[in-house]
């Protein structure tokens, strides 16, 4: 199990950082573009859109794992840590339940993606489509092994 978590963070992560540079190599062909050329490509602004949502989709689940999203812990830290351990069981299944939803859901998004082509690069819009779907996977798939430690560990916020 710990071989396969390993795997799939450094999916993940190798993921994330693909789609990053992609973004940031597109976004330099513009910028170079816009100054030093006669107009530049059309397709760059919608290549930068979708490595961006591939670069937060892949990185959605790390952020789950690593504790990154932004959250006010404020007045949580002020609860006792067995409250403290109720309300993260709640939140990371709450989570998972509405990522399981969207999971689902975005099965049908993509469906829909198969006969929509993209304005400028002319790709089917199912592969952007498809970010939808690995997002909520993998941020569902991290909440519940969040949700497992949780259990298991204590789980109060630090």
């Amino acid at each position: 199990m710990k071989k396969v978590k390993f795997i799939m963070d450094k999916a993940l992560e190798v993921g994330a950082l693909i789609s990053f540079l992609g973004m940031i190599a597109v976004v330099s062909i513009q910028v170079f573009a816009r100054f030093a050329l006669p107009k530049a490509p059309s397709w760059t602004e919608e290549a930068a859109r979708i490595f961006f949502i591939y670069t937060a989709s892949f990185a959605g689940g790390l952020a789950i794992k690593t504790k990154a999203f932004v959250y006010v812990d404020t007045f949580v830290n002020l609860l006792p840590a067995k409250i403290q351990k109720i309300l993260s069981i709640v939140i990371y299944l709450v989570i998972a339940v509405f990522m399981g939803i969207v999971v689902y859901q975005s099965i049908g998004y993509i469906r829909i993606g198969v006969i929509q082509s993209s304005p400028a690069l002319r790709i089917p819009m199912s592969y952007v489509f498809t970010s939808t779907f690995v997002m909520s996977f993998f941020i569902g798939l991290y909440s519940l092994i969040e949700l497992g430690k949780t259990l298991i560990s204590g789980g109060g916020k630090k």
